[in-house]
């Protein structure tokens, strides 16, 4: 069975991404924001995506047995009084046009109901037989929230919330308030362990038992016309009743150009570090909401084995909660939790309904373009930028980082995800803590405030953050230990946690090798880890995006597959300069 997974629809979608699995194996994927440039792939189809991997396959479109959609569009869009296609032919061309995919058939067409294709993520890709599924985010056709069950291959739902009760629009809307804007979740998982937790009930918004929760300022009927979510009204009641009950206004802000990046931004009337506090809040609210979940959740299926995925699966905190809870024995979190994960989810729901034995990952999301040298190398001739070959990348790197510099790291496949796993990173030495100030305001043009993650070989991971559990996805925090602290200020953040990527040298060789090398020079195999990329760009994904980055950004070298490029001496951005 060879199936193509897509996520993404022109003008309504967002992380639009496409997976081939032939035969239960994840051959490809990508994610379109990757080659557009366009940071989340806002409607924009996954075009780029899917012929990446139908090429990476060697396969057309004729080659391919089923075309499955991460969302059950034409559910969605009847609900909600839209115009839909009058055939799947006609909606397959609108989505694959055949000027760019062509073809002398058509393959079949699916569409999979969005949280199964998210419960099909974590629990076909897991390599547990068995286990109780918790789908969170913002939404999809008509659940915010789902809670399923996976036995032998077959996934069950048990029950659910409606949108209007989305966990994942409360965080944005707070996200929102807090003038962060409410994509930014992340930032503001970050900025809730410098403040001090208030109310959790919000006013009375939230009640809480010790299984369930209820939100009582959104309907939890709400359904609208005309347009394909209810986001946009359920952020509204959110915030008209944020705005009744707390002390502080909301921070909000306008879009101004920005003569210095030569672009439009954000610019808030105060600083959303002010609003620590309510972030903290909001967070505390959330894992006490989901840890509620969780334990009538395994109590009602019996299961000891919790799989998570959609988009609030990407909050590390809640992630890390969740996993010392006495009832969790067994935690998988899917590392493409959010939409570009459902491409992979429709793809394999399919792939095991039709049969195939689905493979189970490794470790790895490493499913992107690749390059060679010889190709690296006439792009590295043709830009005319001065290089170096040596016998070894990765002992070359670690004395730059050794002396103090941070350095891009470009090597095999590309990852998918927000996280960069040591294929498209940019990597330090975790120590001294000023690493992290020097990374995020003079590098990544961020917030000082943000929290940065840790690489560190699996054989070290027991001593740094006491656990010797493989983590290789960098989706949970751990709490660090004495040495862990001593060892890598850097990336400890200020509640005494870390997001941590165990590396294996069986999985990823090279770069376990790297973090080795640093090691022989630190006495602690362990590197700061960021994804590749500016303010507002996606992680990146050519050698022509690596090279336009580091020539961007002050770097001090960049690993680019086998050859070093370093920063003329005396280069501001220079270690030591």
């Amino acid at each position: 069975m060879r199936v193509l997974g897509v996520n993404g629809w022109p003008g309504a979608s967002h992380d639009g991404a496409a997976c081939l699995v032939v035969d239960g194996e994840v051959i490809a994927l990508a994610e379109e924001e990757r080659f557009t440039r366009n940071k989340h792939a806002y409607g924009e189809a996954p075009l780029h995506a899917a012929a990446y991997c139908l090429a990476e396959g060697g396969l057309t479109l004729d080659d391919i047995d089923v075309v499955a959609h991460g969302w059950d569009l034409p559910t969605l869009f009847a609900d909600r009084g839209l115009d839909w296609f009058d055939s799947d032919a006609a909606a397959l061309e609108h989505l694959l046009p055949k000027a760019l995919f062509p073809r002398t058939r058509d393959p079949r067409l699916t569409f999979v109901n969005h949280h199964i294709a998210h419960a099909a993520s974590a629990y076909h890709l897991s390599g547990r037989d068995r286990g109780a599924i918790l789908v969170l985010d913002g939404q999809g056709e008509n659940e915010s929230t789902t809670l399923a069950v996976g036995i032998d291959g077959e996934i069950k739902t048990l029950r659910a919330h409606t949108p209007g009760w989305s966990l994942g629009y409360f965080y944005a809307a707070v996200c929102e308030y807090a003038g962060l804007g409410a994509d930014a979740a992340g930032k503001m998982m970050g900025l809730a362990s410098y403040g001090t937790p208030g109310d959790l009930s919000f006013g009375g918004a939230f009640g809480f038992t010790d299984e369930d929760f209820t939100i009582g300022v959104v309907p939890p009927d709400l359904r609208s016309t005309g347009t394909t979510d209810e986001e946009t009204a359920t952020i509204r009641y959110w915030m008209e009743h944020l705005e009744k009950t707390l002390p502080e206004a909301p921070n909000r802000g306008v879009r101004r150009f920005d003569p210095r990046t030569g672009r439009y931004g954000k610019v808030t009337d105060r600083d959303p570090f002010e609003y620590r506090d309510l972030a903290a809040t909001a967070q505390a609210a959330l894992e006490r909401a989901v840890m509620g979940l969780v334990r009538g959740l395994l109590r009602e299926t019996g299961e000891t084995t919790l799989l998570i995925a959609g988009g609030v699966g990407f909050n590390a905190t809640l992630n890390g909660k969740i996993m010392r809870m006495p009832e969790v024995q067994d935690l998988f979190v899917q590392p493409l939790a959010g939409d570009q994960g459902v491409s992979l989810g429709a793809a394999v729901w399919v792939a095991a309904r039709e049969g195939d034995r689905i493979r189970p990952m490794d470790g790895s999301v490493a499913w992107g373009p690749q390059w060679s040298p010889d190709e690296i190398r006439r792009i590295l001739d043709a830009s005319g930028t001065p290089y170096t070959e040596p016998a070894d990348i990765a002992a070359a790197t670690a004395g730059v980082l050794a002396a103090g510099g941070v350095s891009g790291w470009f090597q095999g496949r590309a990852e998918g995800g927000p996280r960069a796993l040591g294929h498209r990173s940019l990597v330090a030495v975790p120590d001294p803590e000023s690493t992290r100030d020097r990374v995020n305001v003079r590098i990544k043009d961020r917030e000082a405030w943000r929290p940065f993650a840790p690489s560190m070989q699996e054989e070290a991971a027991e001593a740094l953050i006491g656990t010797a559990t493989p983590l290789p996805y960098m989706i949970v925090t751990t709490p660090v230990t004495e040495a862990g602290a001593a060892a890598m200020p850097a990336v400890v953040h200020s509640d005494r946690t870390t997001r941590p990527q165990t590396v294996s040298a069986a999985v990823d060789p090279l770069y376990h090798r790297l973090i080795g090398a640093v090691g022989g020079h630190t006495g602690t195999p362990v590197i700061m880890n960021t994804s590749f990329n500016g303010r507002d760009e996606p992680v990146v994904c050519s050698p022509r995006d690596a090279l336009a980055t580091f020539h961007r950004l002050p770097l001090d070298a960049l690993a680019l597959g086998p050859f070093l490029i370093r920063r003329p001496a005396g280069f501001p951005g220079e270690a030591g300069a």
